[in-house]
């Protein structure tokens, strides 16, 4: 079973979501095309949304853009948790010196979210978007999570993984998660050396720390070829940067950027 959703406020989340991906004004008939919505209920959603301030409607033209109050919801997010300097500064260091995708993850209940994410510009990548999620179990982020975690809690959220997220009979095998949760807690990291569905792998470790009590993990991306030739080397730097990371004795958002020495590490492509 899945943990049931708000209908309402779902639909006007993905409304919301629609006008970020398509950035432009929109009409009633593209909204409910687009979204697969009964017409009479879009219509009143939208006029919900503009009696309430979200929604701009123009009448000449019959569409809707959101309005400043949209923008104003997460302002105060850029100052309290993404506009992290030292956190960026760890991800452009990274993609620097590993040429791969590089992202910050942190926990969201049972699954990672990604919210910082710098990818190369090579065309060896499918990295996710940022604010995607996924959960725990399903990756390298989120078994270095775990990792972190004691047998009996990483039980618990498998448990709950089994009872409100799973779909279609596919359940989380405890023992295999905890046989990986002991390896990864040996080793410092996890990689899962190809996953088939995009051909893509991937290396992540825990951060040790966390972002107002939400714990954060790295992760390097990328083709599945890539990083098995280099993944010695890929987790060789991860590890010196982020020791360098947690002993920088300076608050780095008070700093400007400084650049950073790069070891001769060439990796295979």
């Amino acid at each position: 079973m899945r943990r049931p959703v708000v209908k309402s406020a779902s639909r006007a989340l993905e409304v919301l979501d629609l006008f970020n991906e398509q950035r432009r004004p929109l009409k009633l008939q593209e909204i409910y095309e687009l979204l697969d919505y009964p017409q009479s209920s879009a219509t009143h959603l939208m006029k919900s949304m503009v009696h309430l301030g979200y929604l701009n409607y123009n009448r000449a033209s019959r569409t809707y853009v959101p309005t400043c109050r949209v923008r104003s919801l997460g302002n105060w997010l850029s100052s309290a948790m993404y506009n992290q300097t030292r956190y960026h500064r760890l991800v452009d260091t990274l993609q620097r010196r590993t040429d791969e995708t590089i992202a910050i993850s942190m926990q969201n209940d049972l699954f990672i979210q990604y919210f910082i994410i710098k990818t190369p510009d090579h065309e060896f990548k499918m990295p996710p978007n940022e604010g995607n999620m996924r959960i725990l179990t399903t990756s390298t982020s989120g078994m270095a999570l775990l990792s972190r975690m004691s047998v009996a809690h990483v039980d618990k959220i498998c448990r709950h993984i089994n009872y409100y997220e799973s779909d279609n009979g596919e359940r989380v095998d405890v023992t295999e998660v905890l046989r990986e949760w002991a390896w990864v807690k040996q080793v410092g990291y996890c990689y899962r050396e190809h996953q088939p569905e995009h051909g893509t792998s991937s290396i992540a470790f825990p951060l040790e720390e966390s972002l107002y009590g939400i714990p954060l993990a790295l992760g390097v991306g990328g083709t599945a070829d890539r990083l098995s030739r280099n993944k010695s080397r890929i987790t060789d730097i991860v590890r010196e940067t982020i020791a360098e990371f947690r002993d920088s004795l300076y608050d780095d958002d008070d700093l400007p950027p400084q650049p950073v020495e790069t070891r001769s590490l060439e990796l295979v492509h």
